[in-house]
């Protein structure tokens, strides 16, 4: 192999990104955030408390994102209902949440590490908080068959540690999706 080649391989054997999911599912667009089902099948004890407690989606969202995220106020209204209009008329998206290696868990303590402006968009058009298409809420069109080939699929990743995780999220976003101050929750937690 010549040295550009042995170099190219070398970094890539570092990033970040040479781990893959352990695993991947499509969610039920209807029931995301329904207790024992949707993402809420990855995470124990924020399942067992919107059962308990009957927590709304935004509640789930905020119990499954880790320190090390940005806050989930990045989109607008607009681009929440432009998303989730995307996705009702049959565009892919994919969320990934990670878990910690163990051996007392098996993909049931699970955080969100990607899709957290996604996610927070499902939740606040399932809340009513907007309408898609003009004038359609979720109260309206939850019940029927509308929902064509919704590709909502959950990727879940394994770390040895929330900072292995931690550095994959800043590694995933920086200089593409997240600026410097939206990286600073991330930066923080590695220094903690």
């Amino acid at each position: 192999m010549n040295e550009h080649l042995i170099r190219l391989k070398s970094i890539i054997s570092k990033s970040a990104f040479n781990v893959s999911p352990r695993y991947s599912v499509n969610i039920d667009f209807k029931n995301v955030f329904v207790p024992d089902t949707g993402v809420l099948l990855y995470n124990l004890d924020v399942s067992e408390a919107a059962n308990e407690q009957g927590l709304s989606p935004e509640e789930v969202l905020s119990r499954l994102t880790p320190a090390f995220q940005r806050e989930n106020t990045k989109w607008t209204q607009q681009m929440q209902i432009t998303f989730v209009e995307n996705l009702l008329s049959g565009c892919e998206t994919k969320i990934h949440f990670y878990d910690l290696s163990s051996a007392e868990h098996d993909m049931d303590n699970c955080l969100i590490l990607d899709g957290l402006q996604r996610l927070t968009a499902i939740a606040a058009y399932q809340e009513g908080q907007f309408p898609v298409f003009g004038d359609l809420y979720w109260d309206m069109v939850k019940s029927g068959g509308i929902f064509p080939r919704l590709n909502l699929l959950l990727n879940i990743y394994q770390f040895e540690s929330d900072k292995e995780a931690c550095e994959f999220y800043i590694q995933m976003n920086k200089g593409i999706t997240h600026n410097e101050d939206d990286l600073k929750p991330a930066y923080a937690f590695l220094d903690a």
